[in-house]
């Protein structure tokens, strides 16, 4: 009868130990945060880029519009220069006598204007496509869990295994109580 109660007394401070543990266990997993309330942390640290590059996308935009403003109102200018002056010809006759020069030169360099001019809109054009291209949501949080070393399926297996873990404990108290019942 001695060894039997020992035995219970025994059962019954490991059932108080596992009970704390097991209690332990649920406090810990109260204490992690949701995958929605990680996502808005995550985001509050590291900034909204989104909100950055709209704001960038719409400083360039103002910038191109007063840009092509001011071309509009440079050509308004020399149109109106133009019609105040001789023809183009006699100020090409003309230009080409006080400089010494020819239309072939000029046209040489008219067409290297016009190649640079090709290139900075191809390079603008680059520059406007790189401002748009954004990373999707599932990417920035798969990027960030890894800069992080967290992830909610990191958690859910520890989670799983010692839940297994407890329940074979339990199992095993249990038979343990069983064959000491009979």
């Amino acid at each position: 009868a001695d060894k039997h109660a020992r035995e219970l007394q025994q059962l019954r401070e490991a059932h108080g130990s596992h009970q704390k543990e097991l209690a332990t266990l649920k406090a810990a997993h109260q204490q992690h945060a949701t995958v929605d309330e990680r996502l808005l942390f995550i985001e509050k640290m590291m900034g909204d880029s989104a909100d950055k590059h709209y704001e960038e996308i719409q400083a360039l935009k103002l910038a191109h519009s007063q840009h092509a403003d001011a071309a509009a109102r440079h050509t308004k200018g020399l149109n109106d220069a133009l019609t105040k002056h001789a023809s183009v010809q006699e100020r090409m006759t003309y230009l080409e006598k006080m400089l010494g020069d020819s239309a072939d030169k000029h046209a040489v360099e008219v067409r290297a204007l016009k190649d640079a001019h090709s290139k900075h809109a191809q390079e603008m054009s680059e520059v406007v496509k790189a401002q748009t291209h954004h990373a999707s949501l599932p990417e920035r949080i798969s990027y960030l869990e890894k800069k992080f070393g967290d992830s909610a399926d990191k958690h859910a297996r520890e989670l799983a295994a010692l839940t297994d873990v407890h329940d074979k404990h339990a199992r095993g108290m249990q038979n343990s109580a069983d064959m000491h019942a009979t």
